[in-house]
């Protein structure tokens, strides 16, 4: 029954079909397929090069090799004759699902079909989107602009292995190959199993033509070659600040801030900036860090994952770690350096973790141990400075059990916490951190019980803590006779409260309306500057992709300018 259902449906939509082309009598030359053998004598087509399987837009698909007589310019048939055929590919392709590729002619952007012309009418008259075809292409004798951009295309894509990314010059296809030979010299840790030419394209081209899209909607008339190619030229003229300062990241969110800024006349730009997006930013300041690595950063970074077969989240901390801990043993190289560091500092760190979570009764299950060590080894660094000396490895681990370990399971197992243990032992446990460094008092047990309520839950970031967990990093307390500043969003930023306090000291200003006075003096003056603007809203929106906890607000970037 079944059968015969889609035979009649086969047999109808070639009838409809038919009936395209026979109600257009009076237009027939206008419904004329464009036929290979004509466009070959016009553009003096010499040269054919082979692309190999390829998913071709269907709209691009315009000619025929062979079968002129038999299809209109849309690849409606056009005799009965037509009908056996047309109508078994039609139920081979519902049975299916796909059809096997054509082979077709490449000219320039135009495609002819030498083989598979009832596959390309049935994939249309189904509404395909594209098809899968083997490409040939040809290129012409002629030195118009059109032929030239062909042959750059095809050079471009011929030495890079990509396809897909569309410019309307020459020139602009010259600019990208250049573009893509510099990150090959830079890109040197591989990840991912991709290419490098894969990594650039689906790390930065991508990621760039998507952000700039979602926030201009005038590009969308535009090919994304010469999108990406209008930002590449603002990259490579960026004078502003170092190296570091120049890649990617960085000058993506100036240049989206600068054109931004021009059309809005407030202190924060609209920048789009949803979680697929900041996806593409942090693939962005991903290979940003790396690209800025010297050769021999690179180089111990390669070791290092070689090695342990895991990729550390600051992989620089690992290597400062591995190099005092060659200093101090007298170990030369970094090789073995690091071979001794992972079996006598690392192992012994996860190990005790292991140990003492057992003899307490602590669940690690859902923890990620790698991520706990990494953290330890953070904290480590802390402490030594902490301290002012040398610190043995039992010495170290057992104050990251005593001093974060410890007083975060026991908050978990008093709120009854069990999702997400990893994402939220690692936010308290930076966010303590990093409110020690900046006055806040050295005691995570003092930092839980004031910033930690047994409330709703609480979003920080894109990460929402659990119910019944509330980090509060609401500060106006310590701002409270500062209103001038609560006008401009306050803070909850502890470096943004550390320098304020720092400030107020070199003032000398005792009188609290004088205080007020002066940060409105500042604030008042420094706005009038567009390039102030600029540079903050930069800021805020790095903080963002950068996975920073607190908001960044104008008060924040007027902290780092006292």
């Amino acid at each position: 029954m079944k059968e015969i259902i889609e035979k009649e449906e086969a047999e109808l939509s070639f009838r409809k079909a038919l009936r395209k082309t026979r109600f257009n009598f009076f237009d027939r030359e206008g419904k004329r397929i464009k036929e290979f053998s004509t466009v070959e004598k016009e553009e003096q087509l010499s040269n054919r090069i082979y692309l190999g399987i390829r998913e071709v837009l269907l709209s691009k698909v315009v000619g025929t090799v062979e079968k002129a007589q038999d299809f209109d310019k849309d690849f409606n048939p056009v005799r009965d004759e037509s009908r056996v055929r047309w109508v078994n590919v039609y139920l081979k392709t519902l049975e299916d699902g796909s059809l096997p590729p054509v082979i077709l002619y490449k000219v320039k952007e135009e495609y002819f079909v030498y083989d598979g012309n009832h596959r390309v009418s049935v994939a249309k008259t189904l509404n395909f989107h594209s098809i899968e075809a083997e490409v040939y292409e040809f290129f012409s004798e002629k030195n118009e602009e059109s032929d030239i951009l062909s042959r750059e295309r095809f050079s471009f894509e011929k030495e890079t292995g990509l396809s897909g990314i569309e410019c309307s010059k020459s020139e602009r296809y010259k600019e990208l190959r250049s573009e893509v030979r510099k990150f090959l010299e830079l890109y040197s840790l591989g990840e991912e199993g991709f290419e490098p030419s894969t990594a650039w394209h689906q790390r930065i081209f991508i990621p760039v033509v998507n952000i700039l899209l979602s926030n201009f909607k005038d590009l969308e008339s535009k090919l994304n070659g010469d999108i990406f190619v209008e930002y590449l030229r603002y990259k490579n003229s960026y004078k502003l600040g170092n190296k570091y300062e120049k890649g990617y990241t960085n000058t993506l969110v100036d240049y989206l801030n600068r054109n931004k800024i021009l059309l809005v006349k407030k202190i924060e730009t609209d920048i789009k900036l949803d979680s697929f997006l900041i996806d593409d930013f942090r693939k962005l300041y991903y290979i940003d860090r790396i690209i800025f690595y010297t050769d021999d950063t690179k180089g111990k970074i390669k070791a290092i994952r070689e090695y342990s077969k895991k990729q550390f989240r600051r992989e620089t901390l690992v290597i400062g770690e591995i190099a005092l801990f060659s200093l101090n043993n007298d170990i030369p190289g970094f090789i073995v350096g690091m071979q001794r560091w992972f079996e006598g500092v690392y192992n012994f760190y996860r190990d005790e973790l292991v140990l003492k979570s057992r003899q307490l009764n602590i669940d690690t299950k859902d923890l990620n141990l790698h991520s706990v060590v990494e953290d330890c080894i953070r904290y480590s660094r802390y402490y030594r400075k902490k301290a002012n000396k040398l610190l043995t490895r039992k010495e170290l681990v057992y104050s990251y059990l005593l001093d974060i370990f410890l007083p975060i399971f026991i908050l978990f197992q008093e709120n009854g916490i069990e999702d997400d243990l990893n994402k939220q032992y690692l936010k308290i446990s930076q966010s303590y951190l990093y409110y020690t460094r900046y006055g806040g008092e050295d005691n995570l047990r003092v930092f839980l019980q004031k910033n930690i309520l047994n409330k709703e839950e609480y979003k920080i970031g894109d990460f929402i803590l659990s119910k019944n967990i509330k980090l509060d990093y609401n500060l106006d307390k310590e701002m409270e006779n500062f209103s001038i500043l609560k006008e401009y969003g306050g803070t909850q930023n502890y470096e943004t409260i550390y320098r304020l306090k720092e400030y107020i000291k070199f003032l000398k200003i005792e009188d609290s309306e004088e205080k007020n006075k002066k940060f409105k003096e500042d604030i008042e003056k420094i706005l009038k500057n567009r390039e102030i603007l600029v540079q903050y809203n930069n800021n805020r929106v790095l903080n963002l992709i950068k996975g920073k906890w607190e908001q960044y607000t104008f008060v924040d970037y007027y902290g780092t300018l006292v």
